[in-house]
């Protein structure tokens, strides 16, 4: 069961919500402005870490270690390798409940952000926040600063109308999601099972392109590697030489084969109706040769290439399975040439992350579908997120069902990067109501 919210409340919101909309904007803004690089989350950390201080809540900040390496989902990043743990906090903060009637929850996201690139690539000063017919352009606007900051301007709210949660509500700020989350969401999970934490569900805001909907699935990820062998010779009697770039290319016509077969046969409903929401061509798997490297020298056959792929599976999928599938197609290729028959292709697993789905008939996403309506107007579709999250730890790992949803965005990891401020705002009153519903909630006199 949830808690009533009377009219009067929601009243409340929506006219603070209207009285301060430049001052929640400007907030947001600000996180904007502060450079969140993978790698460089310190000085964003602790402006987060002061905004929940001043809101009140019980703060605490802590590093990932050596000891996260252990953790079934960790994989090292370049950013791990060349910057380390030290200085990106993870920034937690916990607003104790009353103890009336009412169900906890934690809410997390992450804050670090890709690179802003060439800013000549920008139509706008990508560290700004410019705002242009309703749109917040940024690096980080929709990919997520714009889901956190949709955190705190919720509990802004609630404290700002003298308003009690009646249970525990866990606000967390990750850092390194861009690269893996082993400083991040990984040891967040860690710390989180080596403290017994439990909340009853989770809430994960991040801006997505089909704009507000509730979300309950992501998909796993996979890179891997493949280092193809041939036989180097100098261009002056090349014909001798076998190229590894030419055997390579045979690898990489397979993986485009088994991507087309799969998008066949591998159906996962609610990805697909994320891509219809979206106007996109309808998938619910993706393989992508995407890097290949050979060669040291122009006049010399290449004795080595190396091609790096990546795929992204559906819930219904096993790991293993989509392994094995890799594994064959390879195989195929490599038992019908001669060359690759008495030099097998190595084959790596470099990255992986696991698929998660929750029960669509949750209370919370019930109850998040019932708020996004009555916020939006629209009779919203419930969809999957066809991407890895970090909701597969809460989801997987700390036993603890979890929602996504946010307002529009769009060119996340490009240029121009965009958020949807009507939507974000909507998002925020979500926020408000999803809590106060879900927690239960009391007058502070």
């Amino acid at each position: 069961m949830t808690t009533a919210i009377t009219k009067n409340v929601k009243e409340r919101v929506s006219a603070y919500l209207k009285e301060n909309r430049e001052k929640l904007v400007s907030d947001l803004q600000t996180l904007i402005q502060i450079p969140s690089e993978s790698g460089y989350e310190g000085p964003v950390q602790e402006h987060i870490r002061k905004k929940m201080v001043d809101l009140g809540l019980d703060v605490d900040t802590f590093e990932a270690d050596d000891s996260v390496r252990n953790h079934p989902e960790y994989t090292e990043s370049v950013v791990e390798r060349e910057v380390g743990f030290k200085g990106r906090p993870n920034v937690v903060g916990k607003w104790a409940g009353s103890g009336g009637k009412g169900k906890s929850l934690l809410m997390f996201t992450h804050v670090d952000t890709v690179p802003v690139g060439d800013p000549v690539h920008w139509s706008y000063p990508p560290l700004q926040g410019v705002i242009e017919n309703g749109i917040m352009y940024g690096r980080g606007t929709a990919d997520n600063k714009g889901g956190f900051g949709s955190i705190l301007a919720a509990l802004e709210i609630i404290h700002d109308l003298g308003l009690q949660p009646n249970a525990d509500i866990t606000a967390i700020s990750v850092v390194d999601e861009e690269v893996g989350g082993a400083a991040g969401a990984v040891a967040m999970t860690q710390r989180l099972q080596e403290e017994g934490f439990k909340a009853d569900a989770c809430i994960y805001p991040h801006p997505l392109t089909p704009g507000l909907a509730p979300q309950i699935a992501c998909a796993g990820g996979l890179i891997f590697k493949v280092k193809v062998k041939g036989l180097a010779a100098h261009n002056l009697n090349g014909q001798i030489g076998v190229n590894a770039i030419g055997k390579a290319i045979k690898i990489y016509e397979a993986l485009v084969e088994l991507d087309e077969e799969r998008a066949k046969t591998i159906k996962y409903a609610l990805f697909e109706r994320y891509f219809e929401a979206s106007n996109m061509p309808v998938r619910s798997t993706n393989l992508t040769p995407a890097i290949m490297n050979a060669g040291d020298w122009a006049y010399k056959v290449p004795a080595e290439c190396e091609l790096t792929g990546t795929i992204g599976y559906p819930p219904n999928e096993k790991l293993d399975d989509v392994k094995a599938q890799i594994v064959a197609a390879i195989n195929k290729v490599a038992t019908r040439d001669e060359w690759l028959t008495a030099h097998p292709p190595e084959i790596s697993w470099e990255w992986q992350t696991s698929a998660a789905e929750i029960s669509p008939d949750h209370p919370l996403v019930t109850l998040s579908k019932s708020n996004i309506d009555k916020v939006t107007g629209k009779d919203t579709e419930i969809l999957g997120m066809p991407t890895f999250s970090d909701i597969r730890l809460s989801i997987l790992h700390l036993n603890i069902p979890t929602i996504i949803y946010g307002p529009t965005g769009g060119n996340l990891h490009g240029a121009d990067e965009w958020l949807n401020l009507e939507e974000w705002l909507q998002c925020v009153e979500i926020n408000v109501l999803n809590i106060l519903e879900w927690c239960g909630f009391e007058e502070v006199s």
